[in-house]
């Protein structure tokens, strides 16, 4: 989508260890008009799915998620980091944190995320696709059916489009980053 690939080109900092700045628009400060055309392409691109939720990891990826499942008319749901004292039969997966390098327990509660679900994953980065895959095996525990992986920012490089592979469902970017120097600060999108 030329107008996300703009945004980031306008807005985004590259900065040394292949991070890309995009706080000011997207997980931080957030500029609803840019949340509303992200959640409006990712929405129309698995419209067909018929998701019935969108689940997303705490907590950059909520107004994303929530954006696109509102569109679609589905429920939003995101899998906290630590199971509360009052989540029911929390459905827990452990992971290294991409930004934090810590582990974390991701949950969801299986009493949102249930069999009969259709889930779309949304999330504003695909990097190594570490939360992702966790988000997409707790689809499965649950004997949820999963559709797809929306993401607004894909670096590519990173392989995290490979690590999904395995879940044989879409996989859609709206802007897919192949290069980024932090010395020159030059973002390279494909295509």
């Amino acid at each position: 989508m030329r107008a996300v690939v703009e945004r980031i080109r306008t807005d985004g900092r590259v900065l040394p260890g292949g991070f890309l700045r995009v706080d000011g628009f997207l997980n931080h400060r957030i500029d609803p008009g840019f949340v509303g055309l992200a959640g409006d392409a990712l929405s129309r691109a698995f419209a067909d799915a018929r998701p019935t939720c969108v689940l997303t990891a705490e907590a950059a990826g909520n107004v994303i998620a929530y954006e696109t499942a509102r569109q679609l008319g589905a429920a939003a749901l995101y899998a906290k980091k630590g199971a509360t004292a009052t989540m029911a039969r929390a459905l827990v997966c452990r992971l290294r944190s991409p930004t934090k390098g810590d582990e974390v327990d991701l949950c969801v509660s299986a009493d949102y995320l249930c069999a009969g679900e259709r889930v779309l994953v949304v999330d504003d980065f695909l990097h190594r696709g570490t939360t992702s895959a966790a988000l997409g095996d707790m689809v499965l525990q649950a004997g949820a059916e999963l559709v797809g992986f929306g993401f607004v920012v894909e670096k590519r490089p990173s392989g995290g489009r490979e690590a999904l592979a395995r879940f044989r469902v879409p996989v859609l970017s709206l802007a897919v980053i192949v290069a980024m120097d932090a010395d020159t600060g030059e973002i390279v999108f494909a295509g």
